[in-house]
């Protein structure tokens, strides 16, 4: 048996923040070294930071400056299957190659 762990919305930011920070240090950027890559003023950044809160053109804004724009690529796809039915029927139109023994 399998358990699925759901984040609270206010953990899921914390660890989006500590991942931010880390690649932010790795870079060896400064708080306000990237707040000018990004266009944001160390105020909107540090809100963000302490209060966990920021706008989403300013989250990806700093997204984009770190390089890290491909962690939203998730939030943007779309999945096509809404049901069991759903899965059933992709899995009946693509069926997987047969094995050949020679």
């Amino acid at each position: 048996m399998f358990m699925i762990e759901l984040k609270t919305p206010f953990e899921f930011i914390e660890e989006l923040i500590v991942t931010i920070e880390k690649t932010r240090k790795r870079k060896k950027l400064r708080q306000q070294d990237l707040c000018d890559l990004a266009g944001l003023s160390i105020a909107t950044y540090q809100k963000f930071i302490y209060q966990k809160k920021i706008s989403l053109i300013s989250l990806v804004q700093v997204l984009y400056a770190l390089d890290m724009i491909s962690n939203l690529e998730g939030l943007i796809a779309y999945d096509e299957i809404q049901s069991l039915d759903d899965i059933r029927e992709a899995a009946n139109k693509n069926p997987l190659p047969k094995r050949v023994r020679k």
